[in-house]
């Protein structure tokens, strides 16, 4: 996984689960009559994790009686997954409820962007009556939709060429503004159709790579996704008032040179990134619209000034991005900035879109100060007309996340778990906080929804499967919304605990053993350890089905019905380490503490052990069976790991690929994935280690496809049970992979004989 991709999801640190007043709970238990398979897990209900223009779960109507979510599922007769819009009631008493299912699409996933959807950024119009999101039209380019939810009537807002990113509409739903993805004109993308390049021309490829392989090229496809315009629409006519490229210089960056690594420029990597933080929101009264990111190369900012953002503790690439907020007067598409300095929006916690006041007379942004550039960021009020700036005075974490129904009061979020407020005084200032109350038990992976009232989020459980809840902060009251999987509670699950040891003698580590389904205290399982890539949070614990975020290879409770010994790892702290060679040597002595305790507590059999990774945990993997003293009898590496991470991505030696004694099966996501694992798994085959390839054309990185997910989930099962336990499945399609394992079997053997003939 990139450092970026890591850095988005290092989300909030999520609180352990207690104390939620649920409501007659159909979850998972023991009673149960079999065990888990691959299609109960393609089949199970999910909750998309962002709904609403801000990454919400959810979208509360401006009356404060209904909510808007989008859950989706696995299809596997058409091989597409179902997405489905649904509502629930807020009036009081809340209470659980069916959600009532007010749309539905099936979309197969984007092989270029793993968390696509069909139904993004909802936003509620006229009480509750209407919502407004975006969709794909029938050519699969995304769009703006607006729904009737009474009449069920949907009407296509924009028929723009290109995909549309995000989009503004006024109170009556009419479309005011939006951006899309730039047509690729600069000539490259022609270049790499019908020429030859080579990977290094930095006039195709923004930046050079220390290695060969096909990574350069994707990421240019990437980038061209990247490059945003935006337009004002008036009179069914759309006005073109800015373009991303606008804030990259003309000549390449030379990313050597130290004072063009410092300077707040654009390059198009970084434009790459901001777009995911693009925001256009409309005033109340449509007359003006902010715009972010709003850089122009023309008008730098000046690092002199900026002695915060400056500093020493923003690394190269956040120096780079500093973005300021735009304001566009819709009557004349003119843009100029809001205040004179850069708003980051890279701590996870405080900082965040702006927010229009309700009488669209002044902002509330997340920002530097122009005037004191010493000064650590903060949320303020800035007023249109005067540009006077008002801090809130909000402490560290805390930040605000709607305004409540009387025009006058902030609700903030505090280290996303608990929810405060803020009032507006007759003096034009901010007073103190309220008393934060906290939300027990919500999930962090999703972001929670908040108007003042009440706290949409999701909760969840080891063995209960995720439903949308509802939290009151005046009664302090959780209540369970939805019931989405009453079919789980006919699974029996392996018994999943909390699981600690220490990674050294003075840090505690910790993950999730989930036993066999028919435990025998006493009996040694084969373990198999799923190795998570920084995407199961400390604290959290959630339900443990197949894979956090990842839906692909951990197939974690459909092992427990097989008769494994699972243990659901948890990352250990990196950020000392992290592209330092004593990254994955950390890992190494992780794992080999853990393996020995399970080992002497007689949990395990020690000779039967093997490991799984997934993106940069799949270069744990490597790094594991070719440096640990434990003798893995298989690994799978999913999309990742088939290089040396913290030595310039280089190829690993022949010296290095000579010590693997494991069988390892290499999932590829796409071209350059294949070309990336090949080039491993060849040098193995030369040497005589068994690598086998299971290769998927269109998945995305983390793959919701469902036949992608029931050949990667039962491709994996098939290999832990060949190589760990001696089974075969006896399906007759299944008879030529085991012809090739059995192969590969035979290498492993000659090779052993080789070794110990020495």
């Amino acid at each position: 996984m990139s450092l970026v991709k890591r850095a988005w999801q290092c989300r909030a640190r999520a609180w352990v689960a207690a104390s939620l007043l649920f409501v007659s709970v159909a979850s998972a238990t023991d009673t149960g009559s079999r065990g888990a398979t691959v299609q109960d897990a393609i089949n199970m209900v999910r909750i998309q994790y962002a709904v609403t223009p801000d990454d919400k779960v959810a979208a509360i109507s401006d009356d404060g009686t209904q909510a808007a979510f989008v859950t989706w599922r696995g299809d596997l007769a058409r091989n597409t997954n179902v997405y489905e819009l649904r509502t629930v009631d807020l009036r009081p008493p809340l209470k659980q409820q069916s959600s009532r299912v007010v749309l539905t699409r099936l979309f197969p996933g984007d092989q270029l962007d793993q968390v696509a959807s069909p139904i993004q950024q909802l936003r509620y119009l006229k009480g509750n009556k209407v919502l407004t999101y975006l969709g794909r039209d029938a050519a699969g380019v995304a769009q703006a939709y607006r729904l009737d939810l009474a009449t069920g009537e949907e009407t296509q807002l924009t028929k723009h060429p290109t995909a549309v990113r995000t989009f503004t509409v006024d109170a009556d739903g009419k479309l005011l503004g939006f951006s899309a993805i730039a047509s690729a004109d600069d000539g490259t993308a022609k270049r790499l159709e019908e020429d030859g390049v080579f990977l290094w021309e930095p006039g195709v490829f923004s930046f050079g790579q220390t290695f060969f392989s096909a990574s350069p090229a994707l990421i240019r496809l990437k980038q061209v996704d990247a490059v945003r315009q935006f337009f004002l629409t008036a009179n069914g006519r759309d006005q073109l008032i800015f373009d991303s490229r606008q804030s990259r210089p003309k000549a390449p960056l030379d990313m050597k040179d130290p004072k063009v690594a410092r300077a707040p420029s654009q390059s198009l990597a970084e434009d790459a990134v901001l777009g995911h933080f693009s925001v256009m929101p409309a005033a109340p009264n449509g007359r003006q619209m902010l715009l972010y990111p709003y850089l122009v190369a023309e008008q730098p900012l000046h690092p002199e000034r900026y002695a915060y953002y400056m500093s020493s503790h923003m690394n190269e690439f956040g120096r780079r991005i500093a973005a300021r907020v735009g304001v566009i007067d819709v009557a004349t598409g003119k843009i100029e900035p809001l205040l004179d300095a850069p708003s980051p929006q890279f701590e996870r916690y405080e900082s965040g879109p702006p927010l229009w006041s309700p009488d669209g007379k002044s902002v509330v942004v997340y920002t530097l100060f122009p005037d004191r550039p010493a000064d650590a960021p903060a949320w303020v009020e800035v007023d249109l007309a005067t540009r006077r700036i008002v801090p809130l005075g909000l402490a560290k974490d805390a930040r605000p996340v709607s305004w409540a129904a009387d025009g006058r009061t902030l609700v903030l979020s505090i280290n996303g778990d608990s929810f405060s407020q803020i009032r507006r005084t007759g003096d034009g200032k901010w007073s103190r906080p309220t008393q934060p109350g906290r939300a027990n038990g919500f999930n962090a992976d999703w972001s929670v929804a908040a108007n003042g009232k009440v706290v949409l989020g999701v909760s969840d459980a080891l063995r209960t499967p995720p439903d949308l809840t509802a939290y009151d902060p005046a009664t302090k009251r959780s209540i369970r919304l939805t019931d989405l999987n009453p079919q789980l509670a006919e699974i029996r699950f392996g018994e999943t605990t909390a699981y600690h040891w220490r990674s050294k003698p003075t840090d505690p580590a910790d993950g999730f053993l989930v036993k066999p389904i028919d435990y025998q205290p006493g009996k040694r399982y084969p373990l198999v350890v799923l190795l998570d890539d920084n995407t199961l949070r400390f604290g959290n614990a959630p339900f443990l089905f197949d894979g956090v975020w990842q839906l692909s290879s951990h197939a974690t409770q459909m092992l427990a019905a097989q008769g494994f010994m699972v243990l659901y790892k948890r990352e250990a702290s990196m950020r000392d380490v992290i592209e330092t060679p004593a990254e994955a040597e950390r890992v190494r002595e992780d794992m080999e503490r853990v393996v020995a305790q399970l080992d002497r507590e007689g949990l395990i059999d020690p000779a039967r052990v093997g490991v799984s990774g997934w993106s940069r945990a799949g270069y744990y993997t490597s790094y594991l069976v070719i440096h640990s003293s434990i003798k893995f009898a298989a690994a799978i590496n999913t999309d990742g790991g088939a290089s040396e991470y913290t030595n310039g991505m280089r190829a690993f030696t022949d010296k290095e690929l000579s010590q693997i004694r494991t069988p390892v099966m290499f999932q590829s996501h796409g071209l350059w994935s294949l070309v990336y694992h090949g080039a491993m798994a060849d040098r193995m085959n030369q040497l005589d280690r068994p690598a086998e390839i299971l290769y998927f054309e269109t998945a995305s990185h983390t793959t919701t496809r469902p036949q992608h997910r029931l050949r990667s989930l039962g491709s994996s099962i098939d290999w832990w049970r060949f190589w760990l336990k001696g089974e075969e499945d006896p399906d007759p399609a299944k008879a030529a992979q085991y012809s090739h394992w059995r192969e590969l079997r035979a290498v492993q053997e000659r090779q052993l004989e080789r070794s110990s003939s020495r």
